[in-house]
């Protein structure tokens, strides 16, 4: 019975999603309101959101937004449950003096939640909880 609960518990830490924050790494450019590259190389799609693409409205203002808060600033990365998307960046949550970038960008209106990967995202309820207000008082994204 010892044996079985070790085993148990054993399982269950390496089965809980992990907050462990790597880096710093410094943001070397902003590619849109959603993507960056550090100074790896790597480039780092921010997990769990959306921002509009280029000539969509507040495409500019998403760009600007993630540039102003990260461009040449020293990050922290978090990874989702999965580690790349389809098309090779890095999935991450960007932590910046104790702030998490995506949620900022979400209830900011900056940003949508992606609802398309819900299942793989392990911030998915909370981002939810952030974005309504922004959709309720239409801003940013949620005014086009």
């Amino acid at each position: 019975m010892k044996y079985l609960c070790m085993v148990l518990l054993l399982l269950m830490v390496a089965c809980t999603p992990s907050n462990h924050l790597d880096g710093p790494f410094n943001v070397t450019r902003v590619i849109d309101g959603d993507t960056i590259v550090i100074n790896t190389g790597e480039k780092v799609r921010l997990s769990g959101i959306n921002t509009p693409e280029k000539k969509e409205c507040y495409y500019e203002e998403a760009k600007n937004k993630l540039s102003d808060l990260v461009y040449g600033k020293k990050i922290y990365l978090e990874r989702d449950y999965s580690n790349k998307g389809k098309y090779g960046r890095l999935l991450r949550y960007v932590h910046m003096n104790g702030k998490d970038i995506n949620f900022i960008l979400v209830r900011e209106g900056y940003a949508k939640v992606y609802d398309k990967y819900a299942y793989d995202t392990k911030k998915y309820k909370e981002m939810k909880k952030e974005e309504l207000n922004a959709r309720n008082t239409k801003l940013g994204v949620w005014s086009c």
